[in-house]
């Protein structure tokens, strides 16, 4: 619309608890941590037994536990990291995640924790779903939602930040739409387009190359 300049209100944070689905996966996946390390330090105190013990004849044999407690130790420290992301509400993220290392899990880790991972998995959907259908839930109790952002635009004679239902700006006093608001002091108009302060006869933007007088 000639004469007024829109622009988006910086979007609202999300309140509320952590869905009960979301909790339900970080229980599954501190359990699959504490199996990954345990199972990871018998794998190299397996590994480690057997190369001892053979003196050194079965380091071809001990090469396998020695991988799988490795892997272990790495699924250990991503099941904490899928757990923050789930912290962070990412939970897409998490999902594809979870899939690498639950596959990894039943080939290598142990097929228990490959289980656990493949429910954490399996109970992404319901969560991704909500919290698109949803947001994030209510505030908690005893805290107030926050206020409603209003829309803002900027007054085109002096640039300010003004609500969109505003006639004049509390700023410069000038009015804030109509032709009259493209007139400025000076010689001087704001671009519609950008934003910027230009010559009242200039027809196109010097800055973003659009007409002055559209946004």
């Amino acid at each position: 619309m000639t004469g007024q300049y829109y622009q988006q209100p910086p979007p609202q944070p999300q309140y509320g608890y952590a869905p009960p689905e979301a909790e339900s996966i970080k229980s599954m996946l501190k359990i699959a941590g504490i199996l990954a390390l345990i199972f990871g330090i018998l794998f190299i105190l397996w590994a480690v037994v057997m190369i001892v013990f053979t003196l050194g004849f079965g380091i071809i044999i001990a090469i396998f536990p020695l991988i799988m407690g490795i892997i272990d130790f790495i699924i250990y420290s991503s099941c904490k990291s899928i757990a923050d992301m789930v912290d962070r509400r990412q939970y897409e993220q998490a999902k594809s995640k979870t899939l690498l290392w639950m596959i990894l899990g039943f080939i290598l880790g142990g097929v228990l924790i490959g289980i656990l991972m493949l429910i954490a998995y399996l109970k992404f959907d319901s969560l991704i779903n909500q919290s698109r259908q949803q947001g994030y839930g209510a505030p908690p109790p005893g805290q107030a939602p926050p206020p409603p952002q209003t829309q803002q635009r900027l007054c085109l004679g002096c640039g300010q930040q003004i609500p969109l239902n505003y006639n004049n700006c509390p700023h410069c006093g000038r009015p804030a739409t109509g032709q009259h608001a493209q007139q400025q002091q000076g010689g001087k108009r704001m671009c519609l387009g950008c934003g910027q302060q230009i010559d009242a006869s200039y027809q196109v933007c010097p800055h973003c190359g659009k007409p002055a007088g559209q946004q």
